[in-house]
């Protein structure tokens, strides 16, 4: 239960035997590389300067263009696959092949054929589509000019006759009119359509005052009309409907054939993860250095992996290399990889820690800890018997479907959060709020929330000093084992001797113990806080300040009558639900009352518990992290299997 012990080591091998090694390494799954090559333009270790960079593998670039192909063809292809949906879908694992059976099914895979017809089919697709939105475009045109009801190369049939075709502001459609029919007398002109800006005419002229009255339009911002058609609009807008029509069959047939392909989609997803094995190995030489044979690699792993590591090795290369473990130097402490390892239940935890930050190499791994706290505080904000047996079942159920290690973690999360809401429910007698009592049952109880409210408050408040003196007496532990004795001293235990004697004084116990524990420790953090500034002034006024960080105590412990709050909340809105359910009048509510009472308390146990996850991980983020915790660290990523589709096994 702590963070896994790494070492750093050192390998050397031939450049020949370097793609068979990665691909042991890969399988390996225990080892993070150290980029070398930042480390030589860092220029901190002469043993690197005389080396040169590595490079990709010169087939990288055809890896990545196979990756891209595939990339294509999967994103192409699920669109037109059906998706799982609902439960079972997110209850479904990863398919599972073992890397031997991958490499078997790629000797047989058509991956390459697959793409290039989904490639074809999404061309013609695509050709499609674009035809069609523009018959549609042509349609939209059209359409404003659907009253004209000729043909339109016979306006260029006519000798002594211009004609007119187009658009202009709807502003000077009375002002036109007019003065066309003051100005010009042989000639007619017809609003054909008219929208919310424009509005569009067809005019005739005699030849005598064409000028005059193209003149005219263009005084009014005229935009001529310009079509490449000949036939008259209707038949236009008739001819592209039914180019619509066969395209739309065509697309329809061209998309059963594509569909016909999900059957192909998992010989892409095999042949996908094949070639992301390859490039990640390939690119995995960006960390290395090499002489002209020799091929320099670096990394970190699990001490305790340091002989499994040496067989993988030896395995890949029998005896052509060299590997050597060193431990970690004070200077690199910073830059080791942080791997948490804990128990059964603890380790259901670790993605609140991972959420909030890993701890440093230096650091204590706060997880067992915090889950022994963010059980209890869960259960107490939810706390409803009801919905905790709910959580219950609902995990064991999805633990009993899903094998993936990570994925199970968050389910045992929720299952522990829902046995902890179990207990706390049954503390308080709450099962679905007050249900029994509407069947004259009333369920024992250790704590009444209705009459029992400064009870809880104060089992509340104790709840929040515990959990403040177990931050604190982590602090206390990392100092002392860093030697820092009287920083312990300083920092830790003046304020136990504060708190424990303002606690005193406010309940009244132990006569002038607490009194004199107050004075101690004001006394001790007021000559101790400031130890630090270089000056006397700002010795004094750090002490101050020090003095002053109690109202910070008292408030984090304040904080934590939230697990009140929202205990008392879950219970009384899941009373005022059934009464609710209740006031349906008979035969009514035979029917209603279980559908209301379904939803109503799903929705209840939603909010609640999502309110109870937040406030739990505040508690530890800000209340208890707030006392001892940095974090910071670099999670461990080993250099591993693509699995970005199919889980590969060893």
């Amino acid at each position: 239960m702590a963070i896994v012990k790494m070492n750093k080591f050192t390998l050397l091998t031939f450049e020949s035997q370097k793609a068979k090694l990665l691909e042991a390494l890969q399988n390996f799954e225990g080892v993070q590389f150290i980029d070398l090559q930042e480390e030589q333009l860092k220029g901190e270790t002469d043993e690197l300067k005389e080396l040169i960079s590595d490079e990709v593998d010169s087939k990288c670039t055809e890896y990545e263009e196979n990756l891209s192909k595939l990339r294509f063809a999967l994103n192409f292809l699920q669109g037109y696959t059906p998706q799982k949906s609902g439960i079972k879908a997110f209850l479904e694992d990863k398919k599972q092949v073992s890397y031997e059976g991958l490499n078997d099914i790629m000797k047989e895979n058509t991956w390459n054929g697959i793409c290039d017809e989904l490639k074809e089919k999404e061309s013609k697709l695509s050709k499609l589509n674009n035809l069609k939105t523009k018959y549609e475009t042509e349609i939209k045109n059209l359409e404003l000019w659907k009253k004209f009801d000729a043909p339109f190369k016979s306006l260029k049939e006519f000798n002594r006759v211009k004609c007119f075709m187009g658009t202009l502001a709807k502003q000077y459609e009375l002002e036109l009119t007019t003065k066309f029919q003051e100005e010009i007398k042989c000639g007619n002109l017809e609003i054909l359509n008219s929208q919310s800006q424009d509005i569009y005419i067809f005019s005739m002229v005699h030849e005598s005052e064409a000028i005059k009255a193209e003149e005219l339009l263009k005084n009014y911002g005229f935009s001529n009309l310009s079509l490449n058609y000949e036939e008259e609009p209707s038949t236009l807008i008739e001819n592209f409907s039914s180019k619509i029509k066969s395209i739309n069959s065509e697309e329809k047939i061209l998309i059963e054939e594509i569909k016909g392909f999900s059957c192909k989609l998992e010989e892409l997803e095999m042949a996908f993860e094949y070639f992301n094995n390859l490039v990640i190995r390939s690119h995995a030489s960006k960390n290395f250095l090499r002489t002209e044979k020799i091929t320099t690699i670096c990394g970190w792993n699990v001490l305790n992996n340091n002989s499994k590591l040496q067989k993988t090795v030896e395995k890949a290369v029998g005896k052509d290399y060299f590997l050597e473990f060193n431990g970690i130097e004070e200077n690199e402490i910073e830059n080791v990889p942080i791997k948490l390892t804990n128990g059964g239940f603890s380790s259901a935890f670790e993605g609140l820690v991972e959420m909030y930050s890993l701890p440093q190499y230096s650091e204590v791994d706060p997880t067992p800890i915090l889950s022994v706290f963010y059980f209890i505080f869960f259960g107490m904000m939810l706390s409803d018997a009801g919905y905790g047996l709910i959580m219950v079942l609902a995990s064991i159920f999805a633990m009993s479907k899903v094998k993936d290690k990570e994925r199970r973690k968050s389910f045992k999360l929720f299952l522990f959060a829902g046995i902890s809401t179990m207990i706390w429910g049954a503390i308080y007698g709450g099962w679905f709020g007050d249900l029994f009592s509407y069947f004259g049952i009333t369920p024992p109880k250790l704590i009444d929330p209705t009459g029992g409210i400064t009870q809880i408050f104060i089992l509340s408040l104790a709840f929040g000093v515990i959990h403040i003196f177990v931050g604190l007496g982590i602090k206390a532990y990392i100092l002392i084992r860093a030697g820092k004795f009287l920083d312990a001293l300083y920092d830790v235990f003046t304020w136990y001797a504060t708190i424990i004697g303002a606690i005193l004084m406010i309940v009244g116990v132990g006569g002038s113990l607490g009194k004199y524990l107050l004075i101690i420790g004001l006394v001790g953090l007021l000559l101790t806080q400031g130890r630090t500034a270089p000056t006397l002034a700002g010795k004094i006024g750090g002490g101050f300040y020090g003095v002053y960080g109690i109202t910070g105590y008292l408030g984090d412990i304040v904080s934590y009558s939230r697990l009140l709050a929202l205990g008392l909340a879950t219970g009384f809105i899941a009373n005022a639900l059934n009464l609710m359910v209740s006031l349906f009048p008979a035969p009514i509510k035979y029917v209603l009352a279980p559908i209301l009472f379904v939803g109503l308390h799903t929705f209840n146990l939603v909010i609640n518990a999502l309110g109870s996850y937040v406030h739990a991980a505040r508690l530890q983020y800000l209340e208890f992290f707030g006392k001892f915790y940095e974090g910071g660290g670099k999670k461990f990523t080993p250099f591993k299997l693509s699995e970005e589709y199919i889980k590969i096994t060893k």
